[in-house]
């Protein structure tokens, strides 16, 4: 048998990696999981949340043929109302509590698809209940948020899927098989980027206060979040994730679709950086709104403690998401470096795509757009990589419901994807406090830093509080 990192036969390579392209293994003393037995051999659905990215959610959902779409949830009347359209039969609610209370046995699963800031209250309430969860990246906003939820996904034993629904495309696949197959050794370094233009590119500006429209209830959309007065065009429905009580930045909106692949094709685990550290920019009308939104420009870079996928020495992640477009053209540092830039040019793709990865291996690279296409492997000495086969597996969605009706884990599960979660939430903390390394220490699951350990807990507001011990 290969150890990982070691060069392999070329007729065994293609094979090897077919393999390995499936889903990552989940061995992390999580419990038997109970499959769904409805009257109806259903699995009964519920909501919350669905205009914009949750409404994409419900589209493929309901494609699959053994769901029942039972109940929807969602504090704007427009975007429920759209939902009542498509689904007379349903409950339709404004509050996810009074949801829960009235639904009862009637479901059987959740997708959370809000805010960030709501998303672990809600899901707490689920596992309460003991509903398999769906919950939409970045799944958390803090570190003891990501622990609370991987502790009680294994008390509830549900099944539970983070929303990175690339990770079942064959990009990812291809990703993941590569590396795990260690075709071209051991890895040195990845680089992230996520270069596009976007709602986080706003220059951050705050509106005089407005009352809500009445479409919206104001009090239930701010949930855990502390009290503030609307204004329109800057919060709800989209504005949100600029702000540092709703959202997680560009990083937490796109890391973990990035990050997945990689952290599955290296069987990472419950890895942790040793250290990170940021640099960032901002466009803010003031100083005093800069101080509470997530940076416009971002570069992180994480440093790991060596694991079989490295070939047992350090590696490095890195990450960077300066706008690349000509009109809003980021400076050099936060763009990718022109190594990968060359890279992608003299690769089929013609470019470097917008947002995806590059693999630094030390036999060769990895190159991976953000999309449904095919990973290109090159190697340094310029031989040929060989191709291979992608088995068919369900989309990430399908694969969800599939998980909950047979009782078993599902691909994206928390059991793996929170301590994932733990390095993009790092990164984060590190963009607030830029040009300061951070250290980590695992065992206190702490930076030493009291700045940067005050960010590692959330603060809800009264009335929305859960105890994390």
């Amino acid at each position: 048998m290969n150890e990982k990192g070691k060069s392999q036969a070329p007729g065994t390579a293609a094979t090897r990696v077919a393999e390995c392209a499936g889903h990552p293994d989940r061995d992390f003393g999580f419990p038997a999981i109970t499959a769904v037995k409805s009257p109806n051999g259903l699995l009964r659905h519920a909501c919350i949340g669905t205009g914009n990215m949750a409404w994409s959610d419900i589209s493929s959902f309901r494609t699959h043929p053994k769901l029942e779409m039972a109940a929807f949830c969602d504090v704007d009347s427009n975007f429920l109302d759209k939902a009542r359209a498509e689904s007379p039969k349903a409950h339709f609610y404004r509050d996810w509590r009074e949801m829960f209370a009235a639904e009862g046995d009637a479901i059987d699963s959740v997708n959370i698809s809000i805010p960030d800031h709501n998303h672990v209250v809600a899901g707490a309430e689920a596992f309460n209940r003991r509903k398999h969860v769906y919950m939409q990246k970045p799944l958390c906003k803090t570190m003891v948020e990501c622990e609370y939820m991987r502790r009680r996904a294994r008390e509830a034993g549900v099944v539970t899927q983070l929303g990175t629904q690339y990770f079942a495309y064959g990009s990812d696949r291809h990703t993941i098989g590569l590396l795990k197959a260690g075709v071209l050794g051991p890895v040195e370094e990845v680089c992230f980027f996520s270069t596009r233009k976007g709602i986080s590119r706003l220059k951050r500006h705050l509106p005089q206060a407005v009352p809500p429209p009445e479409t919206l209830d104001w009090d239930l959309w701010l949930g855990t979040a502390a009290a503030r007065d609307y204004a329109p065009d800057v919060y709800h429905p989209l504005i949100w994730r600029i702000w540092h009580d709703f959202g997680s930045g560009w990083i937490g909106d796109i890391g973990c679709h990035l990050m997945s692949a990689v952290w599955a094709g290296m069987e990472l685990g419950t890895a942790a950086p040793l250290d990170v550290i940021a640099e960032t920019g901002t466009q803010a009308e003031s100083d005093a709104v800069a101080a509470i939104t997530w940076p416009t420009m971002t570069r992180i870079e994480w440093r790991f403690g060596g694991v079989p996928a490295s070939g047992g020495k350090p590696f490095v992640l890195k990450w960077f998401d300066g706008c690349s477009e000509p009109d809003n053209l980021a400076p050099a540092k936060f763009r990718p470096p022109d190594e990968v830039e060359a890279l992608f040019t003299q690769s089929p793709f013609g470019k470097r795509p917008l947002e995806g990865k590059a693999v630094k291996c030390r036999d060769g690279w990895i190159l991976q757009p953000h999309s449904a296409a095919k990973a290109h492997a090159v190697r340094n000495d310029g031989k040929p990589v060989p191709d291979m086969p992608l088995p068919e597996v369900p989309s990430h969605y399908h694969e969800f419901v599939n998980a909950c009706l047979e009782g078993r884990p599902a691909s994206s599960d928390f059991a793996w994807s929170t301590y994932m979660m733990d390095t993009v939430i790092a990164g984060e903390i590190a963009g607030r406090m830029p040009d300061t390394l951070l250290k980590w220490n695992p065992g206190t699951r702490t930076f030493g830093n009291p700045e940067a350990d005050a960010l590692l807990a959330p603060h809800y507001r009264e009335g929305w509080k859960i105890d994390f011990s």
